[in-house]
């Protein structure tokens, strides 16, 4: 061909050659990356996961779900998460074990998951962003130290719930127990109200909020960090039912990988976190960002939220240990396994891998 084309044409067409065979490259690269990341195609419906959350607005120790809604990283692994509040652990470990509630899984305090398991609900584990007990017992100027708790109210949602059993761990540290104190029925919203006006001398609440009673009520005290009163008591678990992780596992796996994706990023990104924390939580936090702030460095330097599945053996076996001596799980203590499907935890991992 060379010989029977004039240079300029020839030179045109080998051009030309060359151009395609770049486009065909760059088009397999394209293809190999998606398949690489897990990259839905665009003609694929995303899996649709209803998500139970306890607490509306959010909390900030519960802000990487809605970090992850911002910045699409469930979008990113095919997934459609919608969020459905509940009032409290209680309530949201109710709906979730109820067929009625179209919840497809559940942020749920890990103790009444793990009870409700031992009694038949048909629920595993399948990842936690936060294994650690993101909480602080607060209490009035009169209460100082753990043992000052003898006699006093502490504000509770309900026995068995996750402020009764924040409550414990605080009264163990000074060898008291129920009969050593009062209770009194306290919702979440209502913790704070309650404190600040006296009904309650002490509540167990989150780190931002002890932030506002300390800001309202400076000769208020922190009493506690509840993961330093006991650091293997597991806090909050994604559970669902295991017919539906089942069905859609791999859904569920790359559910567990957005939520580490969004984990490892906040650490990352404190301007980001805030700006999703400016968006979804309260009104009292947006009016004093410092309190916003101040919450994020503590969980950064207290390592609060998880790096990888953040479902330990250690804090499992310890949490379940613990429920059993409570009374709450009666019989056999369950395994590791019989808590926790660990066929999602080990792939996500392996997908995600390991830091």
């Amino acid at each position: 061909m060379r010989d029977l084309l004039p240079r300029h044409q020839f030179s045109f067409l080998y051009k030309e050659f060359e151009m395609k065979k770049m486009w065909m490259v760059l088009v397999a690269a394209f293809v190999l990356a998606a398949a690489v990341w897990g990259a839905p195609a665009q003609s694929v419906a995303a899996d649709k996961i209803v998500l139970g959350m306890p607490v509306r607005p959010p909390v900030m120790v519960h802000l990487p779900v809605f970090y992850a809604l911002d910045n699409d990283i469930f979008k990113k692994h095919g997934l459609d998460v919608e969020i459905k509040f509940f009032r409290g652990g209680v309530a949201t470990h109710r709906a979730i074990t109820s067929k009625k509630s179209g919840l497809d899984a559940a942020w749920v305090p890990a103790p009444i998951a793990m009870v409700g398991i031992t009694k038949g609900s048909g629920m595993k584990f399948f990842h936690s962003m936060a294994f650690l007990n993101e909480a602080q017992m607060a209490a009035n100027d009169q209460v100082k130290k753990p043992a000052d708790l003898r006699g006093k109210t502490i504000g509770i949602e309900g026995r068995g719930g996750y402020s009764h059993l924040g409550a414990l761990a605080v009264l163990s540290t000074a060898g008291l127990a129920d009969k050593d104190v009062n209770y009194i029925k306290t919702p979440p919203p209502a913790r704070v109200p309650f404190l600040l006006k006296g009904k309650a001398d002490a509540v167990v609440i989150h780190v931002e909020q002890v932030l506002v009673v300390k800001k309202r009520k400076p000769s208020f005290n922190k009493l506690m960090d509840l993961w330093k009163a006991m650091p293997n008591f597991f806090y909050g678990a994604f559970i669902a039912p295991s017919s539906k992780i089942n069905a859609n596992k791999d859904a569920y796996v790359r559910f567990a990988m957005a939520m580490m994706q969004s984990t490892r990023s906040i650490y990352k990104d404190k301007a980001g976190y805030l700006k999703s924390a400016n968006k979804w939580v309260r009104p009292v936090y947006k009016k004093n960002p410092e309190i916003m702030s101040k919450t994020y460095d503590v969980f950064v330097a207290e390592k609060i939220w998880g790096l990888n599945n953040g479902i330990p053996k250690a804090s499992v076996s310890f949490t379940a240990d613990y429920m059993k001596r409570l009374g709450k799980i009666k019989g056999k203590v369950p395994s590791y396994e019989d808590i926790v499907d660990t066929s999602v935890t080990k792939s996500a991992l392996a997908k995600a891998g390991k830091i």
